[in-house]
This record gives structure tokens, sequence and C-alpha cells, in this order.
């Protein structure tokens, strides 16, 4: 396959056209064993501290090459406040050589947004990916013999939504590579 060439602004409308067809979505019409969320590619956050790296599997949601992660207190969120410097990796799955695919490697900085530090981008963001409907959705059985009153109930959701931390990746370098069924790869490099 021969090498095709693409202008920065070609790459970059890929890039997002990649990752909107990736990432996780609202499902409109969830059944009854949707948490709310279409799933699709999962994203590889790779982070590290105290030079010991930690890869960790997560749902991720993008705004164009924005990545926004919605995590649990826990290692990887300890090594971004050491060190906000990241690596994130998504290729359509399941790889599949007789098939056109994608990927993305993507090289950036973290920012930590939570409920306590910046209040109104966290909800809005809650809200946007509709994380209290899928939070409603999976506390509902967990909680159901507690024989708690709504207003318990939204109190003990807030409180649980509200431990997330939300990892904002904003890219300053990506890599995007197209496979080919003839088993040839062509590689783009995006830079800020």
């Amino acid at each position: 396959m021969k090498r095709v060439q693409k202008t920065k602004t070609r790459i970059r409308k890929d890039i997002i056209d990649f990752l909107d067809k990736t990432s996780g979505q609202i499902d409109p019409k969830p059944g009854k064993h949707s948490c709310g969320i279409r799933h699709r590619s999962s994203l590889v956050l790779a982070t590290c501290a105290k030079n010991n790296p930690r890869a960790t599997v997560l749902e991720y949601f993008n705004e164009g090459m924005t990545l926004y992660i919605f995590g649990e207190p826990g290692k990887k969120i300890a090594n971004i406040r050491e060190n906000k410097k990241v690596s994130a990796v998504v290729y359509e799955q399941p790889l599949n050589h007789g098939k056109f695919q994608r990927s993305v490697q993507l090289f950036g900085t973290a920012e930590l947004i939570t409920a306590k530090d910046r209040p109104r981008l966290f909800w809005s963001k809650i809200r946007k990916w509709h994380m209290d409907k899928v939070g409603r959705k999976i506390m509902k059985p967990m909680l159901a013999h507690k024989k708690l009153s709504e207003k318990e109930y939204e109190r003990l959701l807030k409180r649980g939504l509200a431990t997330l931390t939300i990892i904002k990746i904003s890219p300053e370098q990506v890599i995007f590579k197209e496979w080919h069924p003839d088993f040839s790869m062509n590689r783009y490099e995006w830079k800020k």
C-alpha cells in the first residue's frame, strides 16, 4: 500500500473521527441490562510515578481530541498527582487482519477534575455523559434492601459520584495508524 499524504488538518480530523467512533456513548435506548452507556473500544492509560509505570484499561469519552475518563480513587490518580505526563492507546477491537483498522497512541498532559476543586465543571461532565443516570441504574439493586427514602437515595448517589475524579487528557502528540488487509500500514503524526 502506498503512503497517502495528509495535511495536519486532515490527520486531526481523522483522529477525531476515530475517537468519536470508539469512545463511550450515551445509549439512546437503554434496555434492562444496559447501564446507560454504549461501550465500545477501551483505552489503555499509562501513568508513571517514582519510576513505577502503571497501565489501566478504562472507558473514555472525547470532546475532539481531548479525552475524559471517570476514575475511581486508586494508583492511577495518585500517579497523575505526582506526574501529569501520560500516554494512552486506543485500537479498534477485535483485531482483524482481514479488514481496514485504525489505532491512536496519544501523549499528553492529564488534569484531575474533582467535585471539590471544580464543582461546576465536574457536575457538567457528569450530566453530559449521564453518569448520574448510570450511577442510579448500577446502585439501585445494591441499595434496594436498605429501604431508603428517595431523598436519602439521591444524597447517597451524589456522595458516591463525588468520589470520582475526572481525568482530562489534553494531547500534545498523537500517532495515528491505519492498518490495511494487505498488512501494510500508514503512520501519521499530529503535534500540538
